[in-house]
């Protein structure tokens, strides 16, 4: 079998591995040689996955459009190792193997948030008709979080800005534990409903994000997901909860959700899909880490930037609708240079 012939299978695999976006969210806007260069495959591999069932349209001028959606699940269940969320996840990950102190010691941070107007990236294709033309918000950085210092950039004075922005921002972690049985309750049943894979860590359309409970009931979570069903199972325990929302920083930055739980007037960060992924650790490319699935039960990463939200709403916006998924090819993150 060759190369190219293995790689067509394993991107046909995926297909049984995920669930597709249901019909009245999906968006097929996203062309062939867009996916192609996302699945890091040839424009007749991915022509195969429409014919094998992928959902898709087809348009008289650009012939089978896809859901973005579906080409990232797609990509991350194919097990190549070569796709876009494939190579995103392990890249972003990697400061889970490192030392445990390195987790939460103060780390400086340039961060540019300027969203990508196309499904490729800026530069990989002409933009679409109008694209040019869109009013593009975005969530500032939340700098009441604890661990959060402003270096430089700003002012953050409204919860959205238009268009983008740069900052250096210090970001200092916490190493913290939780005792309260009603969260331990809580995150047991989420966490196992990923690990038994009663529920599909996969990506998640936003509008399908919106409707949470939804979502679970489908089989079907992302960090967003998972992160407001735990907060609203905190609440109803009678516990202090937010669904928070923001960048994890690395080599770029990804958009990322996790939970806040006040216990003894502390708040305590959980990241049940953190947990879930480094328990899960090889399946994925990402080293298994038990000591570091623990750490996401109450401790605070100095990777993860909040920004203002109330309940882990979209940090980017098109026209004042949700942007896609693609738009965070437009943010970047590095650590700050020093003098």
């Amino acid at each position: 079998m060759t190369v190219e012939t293995a790689a067509a299978h394993a991107l046909l695999g995926a297909l049984d591995r995920f669930r597709v976006a249901p019909a009245d969210v999906a968006r097929y806007d996203t062309d062939t040689a867009t996916a192609a260069r996302a699945l890091r495959a040839a424009p007749e591999q991915v022509a195969r996955l429409a014919d094998e069932g992928l959902p898709h349209v087809v348009d008289a001028e650009r012939g089978p459009l896809f859901d973005y959606d579906d080409l990232m699940n797609v990509g991350m269940f194919c097990g190549t190792g070569q796709t876009v969320p494939e190579l995103g996840l392990r890249f972003l990950m990697r400061f889970a193997a490192s030392s445990r102190a390195s987790w939460f010691e103060p780390r400086d941070w340039e961060i540019g948030v300027h969203p990508s107007r196309t499904a490729g990236g800026e530069g990989a294709e002409a933009p679409a008709a109008g694209a040019d033309r869109l009013e593009v918000t975005v969530r500032v950085p939340d700098l009441s979080a604890p661990g959060v210092e402003l270096l430089d950039g700003g002012p953050f004075e409204e919860p959205l800005r238009t268009n983008g922005y740069q900052a250096a921002i210090r970001l200092t972690g916490a190493e913290q534990t939780v005792r309260d049985p009603r969260i331990h309750e809580a995150w047991a049943e989420v966490v196992d409903g990923l690990a038994s894979r009663r529920v599909v860590y996969q990506t998640v359309p936003e509008p399908l994000r919106a409707d949470h409970h939804r979502a679970w009931d489908l089989g079907v979570a992302d960090c967003v997901v998972a992160s407001r069903l735990l907060t609203d199972r905190l609440r109803a325990a009678g516990l202090e909860a937010t669904a928070r929302r923001g960048y994890l920083l690395g080599l770029f930055g990804s958009d990322h959700a996790w939970c806040d739980v006040v216990e003894d007037g502390v708040h305590k960060s959980l990241d049940p899909v953190f947990a879930f992924v480094a328990t899960v650790g090889d399946e994925r490319g990402v080293a298994e880490s038990p000591e570091f699935a623990a750490a996401c039960f109450g401790s605070r990463f100095n990777r993860l930037l909040p920004c203002r939200t109330d309940s882990a709403e979209p940090l980017v916006y098109f026209d004042g609708d949700p942007a896609p998924y693609w738009a965070m090819v437009g943010v970047g993150a590095r650590p700050r240079r020093t003098a």
